[in-house]
This record gives C-alpha cells, sequence and structure tokens, in this order.
C-alpha cells in the first residue's frame, strides 16, 4: 500500500475570519456565475417551481436574480437573505425593478436574521464544486429546520456526487516534456516533487468526456433536502466498483454533481455536459496506475469536514484494480475556491 499523506495547512476558523463571505462581496464573481448556464436552469426551475401566491426564502440571494425571479413568478413575498456585501447591490437591483416590498433583502447569515414568518419554499444555490465544498448546504438546511413550514419544499429538492476515473496522457506527456526542458535546463529531477505536489491538492478544472474511462458511480444521494439530516451531509464514506471501458493508465477520479431543482428538471456539471462555472474537480494520482480493458477498478471515498475549517474537507480516495496487487490511499485538501 502507498500511503501520500499531505501537510495540513493552517486554515482560518469561519467563526474568526469573514473572509468567506467577503469572497463574494465583488461583481467579478457574480458576473462569472450569472453568466453560467446554472443561471438559466434556475429560472426556468422557478417559472415552473408554482410559486404563486407562496411565501420564498432565498438562501444567499447574492445580486438578487433568483429572488426577482421568484416575484415575478407569483410568489407573495420574498425574504433575500444574503451576508455578504453584494445585498446592497441586491437591494438596488430589486428597487430598479419595482419590486421594494415584495423582495425583501436581509443582509446577515441565515443562521441569525429572523423573518416574520415561516416559508412555503427555500431557494438556493448552494452547490460548491464537488457538491459539497463551502459547506453552505449546511445553512441552508439549518434554515429549513427554522423556516421551511410542514410540507414545504426546497429548490433544489434533490442532490448527487459523482466520482470517475480518468486518464489523461497528453498533461502528463506534457508536463514531463516540460520539467525536461525549462529554459535549456533539464529540471527532471523535479518531476516527481511536482506530481507529488498534485497529488496532494484537487485541481478545479474542465475535464474532457472522451477521459473518462468508466461509468460512473454515484458517492452520494441526498434523496430529498426537504426532510434529509444535516448529519447526513457533513461526513461521507462510500465504496465504488467500476469497469474500464478502456485499457489504459489510470491518472486520477474526477468529481461532480447533479441537483435535481424541480421534479424533471436536473443541472449537471458531467464532463459530458455543457460546461459550468463550477468545472470540474480533478483528484490526481502521485504515479499512474495500469488499467486493462474490463479490469475492475474498486475503492473507497471518505470526505469529512476539515477540523479548523469546517467549509474545507479532508478527502482520501482508497483504490486498486482487480489482479494488480497493489493498492493505494491518496490524501487530499479540498480548499480550493470555485
Amino acid at each position: 500500500m502507498v500511503d501520500n499523506q499531505s501537510a495540513k495547512r493552517k486554515a482560518p476558523s469561519v467563526e474568526a475570519s469573514d473572509g468567506y463571505f467577503e469572497s463574494y462581496a465583488g461583481l467579478g464573481i457574480h458576473e462569472e456565475m450569472l453568466r453560467c448556464r446554472r443561471t438559466d436552469a434556475y429560472l426556468q426551475a422557478i417559472r415552473s417551481a408554482g410559486l404563486a401566491g407562496k411565501t420564498v426564502l432565498d438562501v444567499g440571494c447574492g445580486t438578487g436574480v433568483l429572488a426577482i425571479a421568484c416575484a415575478r413568478a407569483g410568489a407573495r413575498k420574498v425574504y433575500a437573505v444574503e451576508a455578504s456585501a453584494v445585498a446592497e447591490c441586491a437591494r438596488a437591483v430589486v428597487s430598479a425593478s419595482g419590486l421594494t416590498g415584495l423582495v425583501e433583502v436581509i443582509r446577515g447569515k441565515v443562521e441569525e436574521v429572523e423573518l416574520p414568518e415561516r416559508v412555503d419554499v427555500i431557494v438556493s444555490e448552494w452547490m460548491g464544486c464537488f457538491l459539497l465544498y463551502e459547506s453552505m448546504l449546511d445553512s441552508v438546511l439549518r434554515a429549513r429546520d427554522r423556516w421551511l413550514k410542514p410540507g414545504g419544499s426546497m429548490l433544489p429538492r434533490r442532490a448527487q456526487m459523482w466520482l470517475a476515473p480518468f486518464r489523461d496522457e497528453e498533461a502528463a506527456e506534457e508536463q514531463k516534456a516540460f520539467w525536461a526542458d525549462v529554459h535549456g535546463i533539464d529540471m527532471s529531477c523535479l518531476a516527481p516533487i511536482a506530481r507529488a505536489e498534485l497529488a496532494r491538492r484537487p485541481e478545479v478544472e474542465l475535464l474532457l468526456a472522451q477521459n473518462v474511462i468508466s461509468s460512473p458511480s454515484c458517492v452520494l444521494d441526498i434523496g430529498d433536502l426537504a426532510s434529509c439530516d444535516l448529519s447526513d451531509c457533513q461526513s461521507l464514506c462510500a465504496s465504488f466498483d467500476l469497469s474500464s471501458h478502456v485499457r489504459a493508465e489510470l491518472h486520477g477520479f474526477v468529481g461532480y454533481f447533479a441537483v435535481e431543482l424541480v421534479p424533471g428538471q436536473w443541472l449537471s456539471t458531467a464532463p459530458d455536459a455543457e460546461p459550468t462555472h463550477w468545472r470540474h474537480v480533478l483528484f490526481h494520482c502521485e504515479l499512474p496506475l495500469p488499467v486493462q480493458q474490463d479490469e475492475r477498478i474498486r475503492g473507497r471515498l471518505t470526505m469529512t469536514q476539515a477540523t479548523q475549517n469546517p467549509r474545507c474537507w479532508d478527502v482520501v480516495i482508497s483504490f486498486g484494480v482487480s489482479g494488480g496487487g497493489e493498492e493505494r490511499t491518496q490524501r487530499y485538501e479540498l480548499d480550493v475556491r470555485c
């Protein structure tokens, strides 16, 4: 067994720093999200969600686009909660849209704000890369427990995490060639160090669907966000057993997610779907592992919230191939912004 353990970087606690919310205060990150197809998917879902006459809570409203969409879909009242300074932008947009009073923007953490009533629907775009990063789902579920009426609904209503093995010979050869000739200097001795560093921290990047070498495994299925327990979303341990479609070198695993916004309407970030601002999370192997066609790739994924900063995650992937006689364990720190 090869055990690759990464040194833990000291991360500030959420309580000690509001850096998380400050990172969403500028309009640049919101422009990127507004341009993403996820906004179109949410707007379509809101139009078909049957909101006429209902009260809505938008958790993390950002610039207010979803709150305004809920009002235009007939909601009686929309409470739009936003902890960052972009709440002032949301107020301006709501005012310019002639919806002041119908849409009430409340600046503050949803765990701390007070509403005058319980709501029929909670809307939130809470997903981070590989679904759980940033742990905003914790806040959404706490808001659900405080403010959602019995029988109320959540948008999205269901969420899934997926994992699949991938190959990327082109990237591997490119990295090897780079270190072999750096401005005329052979730095090949540094290549193993670079690979080890890459294997400690996931890379957030787009992966071509053609590089996925097996069907994916669903490693988490939150079947009903209106009733699931918060504890079910704060740690994860799942096994996978996959069959390689091709003979190739296994270079790592790709993580992505899908959410069901309203019944039958899914938003997927899979490699074969249209790209989103979340991209994909690539968990690289320190060394490639040869895999034959139809050979089984078996392993286990565990994820736990980091002790010092629960918005980040500690990830361990243990894996091996049938008949290979070798099992590897890779440890990752999922603390990258996306």
